[in-house]
């Protein structure tokens, strides 16, 4: 029974996460018409990304509630980050805002360094799995600041 509940929390967690990238799945023809910088990844490779990287967060926030560390203030953060992560497929993809989007990945990145340095007192390992995430977000601020400077 624990299997199928953390099992259940997981992939909460991971659809939750996944919401925005399910509503707007791809920009379409606006995005293929979009110069993109160098190392922009293929959209079927962002996909991967996002759902590794949505899977690590999942994990992270199962391990804190299973180990009872989690808090109000925790899951505040975590639902900051979630909102931040959400926002940027709506302005991006819904309604094609690049410098907003660009803006909108600086705050991905900051909320996920703060989330990783609450978590970190609590968790050690809890707080490495976002690891990940905060790296792929200094990444998406590059490759969101490069498609600014290519479409405007």
């Amino acid at each position: 029974m624990r299997l199928v509940h953390n099992s259940l929390l997981f992939l909460a967690g991971v659809v939750l996460y996944s919401l925005g990238g399910i509503a707007f799945p791809d920009g379409g023809a606006w995005y293929d018409s979009l110069a993109k910088p160098d190392g922009t990844p293929p959209i079927y490779l962002f996909r991967i990304i996002w759902l590794i990287l949505y899977a690590l967060i999942a994990w992270s926030l199962l391990i804190l509630i299973r180990t009872r560390q989690i808090d109000r203030e925790l899951l505040l953060l975590y639902g900051i980050n979630w909102f931040f992560h959400q926002l940027f497929f709506v302005l991006f993809i819904g309604y094609q805002l690049l410098v907003l989007a660009a803006l909108d990945t600086i705050l991905v990145m900051y909320s996920t360094w703060v989330l990783i340095r609450a978590i970190r007192p609590h968790h050690k390992i809890a707080s490495s799995l976002l690891i990940p995430s905060f790296m792929w977000s200094v990444f998406g601020i590059c490759l969101a600041i490069g498609f600014c400077l290519l479409n405007l």
